[in-house]
């Protein structure tokens, strides 16, 4: 009689649940400071920022105008802090 040979564990390290703490910690703040400099990017790109200093509070009332720059910056910050991970092998 043949033993099975024994499986090999499944990787669970690409499904970022299963992550360390401080890695989830990590990549949460790696994603916060890329949205914040999606919209420091998104405020620069904008009409309302080659005037006075005070037009950023009325930038902030058309979401449409930043919401997009948040959501890209908090995008790509976070894919490579993700594609970093995976070619690093740190988990």
């Amino acid at each position: 009689m043949h033993a099975c040979p024994r499986a090999k564990p499944k990787d669970n390290s690409l499904n970022p649940l299963h992550w360390k703490r401080s890695h989830l910690v990590a990549w949460a703040g790696v994603a916060l400071t890329g949205a914040a400099v999606g919209m420091v990017l998104g405020w620069l790109c904008s009409p309302f920022s080659h005037g006075p200093s005070a037009l950023f509070a009325v930038w902030l009332h058309y979401p449409m105008a930043y919401w997009p720059w948040l959501g890209f910056g908090a995008a790509i910050a976070g894919l490579s802090f993700y594609s970093a991970n995976l070619l690093t092998g740190s988990r």
